[in-house]
């Protein structure tokens, strides 16, 4: 494949614990670095394992992110193992690709919510320290980008304290519904949207059109609807924006394995509207961590002015309300105007970045390049929203 200096590696691999015979206790930890496809899976139960340990959300646990390594085989994944005591305590599962540097990024589609798994502070630094020393191994310039992490991510944090080429920007945030005990239904759905499911259910019946609305969880029938959901995902987004993430043929191909996947496992439920027999609106919703995280909601183009949407995400609301076990409602990013009605939380996330000198963002990167000013202010104001921890 043309990597370059893959004896630098190989080298970095043959490392023992007497290499860290000279660490601090705390930082102790016993690394490891597996490359390739086939090595990442030996050690996909030990990923997973700190991955549910710490909360991982479902877009960043081993199911999805070994499917987004499937549908995207020019990205060659490779992972960082922390262990201590024989027991793991921190993972990361990443990708590389060769570009004339190496582009180092997160086996998972652009708003997919994912963290660095690590038990405690010590794993944390552990695990920043090798994702570092593992990038400076592979040879040739490097840059690392991860979207959609927490704002408080400590292994982001200690990156950027390791290595100075390095910073973090806000992304837009994420509004989520916080579900709480003995609230009524009203305080989620606000007066407004309630208003307006009530008149665009009058205009359908005024106007004698046949309205069905259904929630299933079988896979079947999910895996029955899903040519329709892309049919109208794809309408609407070229009619908001004149493209859509299922124009590419890989990110369709992970949408759709994932949905098989997650269905299977009982993960999803998914809301259909249907206006005299076609489909006008659908939510599709995960069940991740005790909430439901809106993978799609789309409304077709060809009944907006029956506001199928607005009937579907009221409805979003009150079946997670309804639903035992079930805490909150994440919107997904975006601060659009209907994940804001009733009572939102914003949910901020952050994109990491680091390079491995000053020259790659100048040479490789042309939005670094066409906005170098707008860059450097990001860079000052994320110094003062992410202390770099002492």
């Amino acid at each position: 494949m043309g990597f370059p200096n893959g004896s630098r590696w190989a080298g970095w691999l043959s490392r023992t614990a007497a290499d860290h015979q000279n660490a601090k206790p705390s930082e102790a930890e016993i690394c490891s670095i597996v490359l390739g496809p086939a090595a990442v899976q030996a050690r996909a139960a030990v990923f997973e394992r700190v991955f549910r340990e710490t909360g991982e959300p479902v877009t960043g646990r081993w199911p999805s992110q070994f499917i987004w390594m499937q549908t995207h085989p020019k990205y060659e994944p490779w992972g960082v193992l922390v262990e201590r005591k024989g027991a793991p305590v921190a993972a990361a599962l990443l990708t590389r690709q060769w570009r004339g540097f190496w582009k180092i990024g997160k086996p998972a589609g652009w708003g997919d919510p994912l963290h660095f798994a690590a038990v405690d502070e010590d794993a944390a630094r552990g695990l920043a320290k090798s994702i570092l020393e593992a990038a400076k191994k592979f040879g040739g310039p490097w840059k690392i980008e991860i979207s959609d992490l927490p704002s408080s991510d400590p292994v982001a944090a200690y990156i950027r304290s390791y290595w100075p080429r390095s910073q973090s920007w806000l992304t837009p945030p994420a509004p989520h519904i916080l579900l709480a005990t003995g609230e009524p239904l009203t305080t989620y759905i606000s007066r407004n949207t309630r208003s307006a499911v009530a008149k665009a259910r009058n205009r359908i019946e005024r106007e004698g059109i046949e309205l069905r609305e259904a929630w299933t969880s079988d896979p079947e029938q999910i895996l029955k609807f899903l040519p329709h959901i892309l049919d109208v995902n794809r309408r609407r987004d070229h009619q908001l924006r004149q493209r859509s993430f299922l124009d590419d043929p890989a990110s369709e191909r992970f949408f759709m394995a994932f949905v098989a996947e997650h269905a299977g496992q009982g993960l999803i439920d998914l809301l259909t509207i249907h206006l005299n027999g076609q489909l006008a609106a659908f939510a599709l919703c995960l069940l991740d961590n005790a909430e439901y995280s809106v993978l799609a909601n789309r409304a077709a183009p060809n009944w907006l002015r029956y506001s199928p949407g607005t009937i579907a995400n009221a409805e979003v609301v009150r079946h997670a309300y309804e639903k035992p076990g079930i805490c909150g409602v994440n919107w997904g990013a975006g601060p659009q105007r209907y994940k804001l009605s009733g009572k939102a939380a914003l949910q901020v996330r952050q994109t990491l970045c680091a390079w491995s000198s000053a020259a790659v963002p100048l040479l490789f990167d042309p939005c670094y390049k066409l906005g170098s000013a707008i860059v450097h202010t990001l860079k000052h104001i994320s110094s003062a929203a992410y202390p770099r921890p002492s």
